[in-house]
């Protein structure tokens, strides 16, 4: 009796050594997608072919012939791997907030150009966050260089230029009020 469960190309292990390869490539595949969208965003809308070409691999990869790509795998795949770049488990130790400003940032940014409902609730919060992010890395990076017998934030001020005095109050110099101009009725 011929064994009809293993056929030469029609399935078995092979193919599904095939599809997981299928779903890697489609993985790195939406990586490279996010990093272009990202650009492109921030470089403008004019550098549109980038993300185009990410577009058109990504979808060659997801809609090979003869292979089933499992979509959500693939997606979950390559965003966990874009999101362990971002956001390792063990950060440097002198740059513990870096990779938290960037995930703020982030956040932010996709909240701003987020167009539904919630979207400018979702903004602010992620604008405090943001802004909560940048105190934390900045009093990190003092504290650090405290530790060194310095001062970031020493050294940062003293890069910026002066700050404008603000004038005294007895400087300046109160708008005297006019009287409205009155016009006069000639008789006709």
């Amino acid at each position: 009796m011929v064994d009809l469960r293993v056929i030469d190309g029609g399935g078995g292990e092979g193919s599904d050594k095939q599809a997981q390869w299928a779903e890697e490539m489609a993985a790195q595949a939406l990586e490279r997608l996010a990093v272009e969208i990202l650009r492109g965003v921030a470089r403008g809308p004019e550098n549109s072919y980038r993300v185009g070409t990410a577009v058109r691999d990504l979808y060659e990869h997801l809609t090979p012939e003869s292979i089933r790509v499992r979509l959500y795998a693939t997606m979950d795949a390559g965003l966990r791997s874009a999101n362990s770049r971002l956001l390792p488990e063990n950060p440097y130790k002198w740059d513990d907030e870096f990779p938290w400003l960037l995930k703020s940032a982030l956040r932010l940014a996709a909240e701003t150009i987020a167009t539904d409902g919630f979207a400018r609730g979702r903004a602010s919060q992620r604008r405090s966050d943001f802004d909560h992010s940048i105190e934390q890395y900045v009093l990190q990076k003092e504290e650090r260089s405290r530790e060194g017998g310095r001062s970031y934030l020493k050294r940062l001020l003293e890069q910026l230029p002066p700050l404008p005095s603000s004038p005294s109050p007895t400087r300046v110099k109160r708008a005297k009020k006019r009287k409205p101009a009155t016009t006069s009725k000639k008789p006709a």
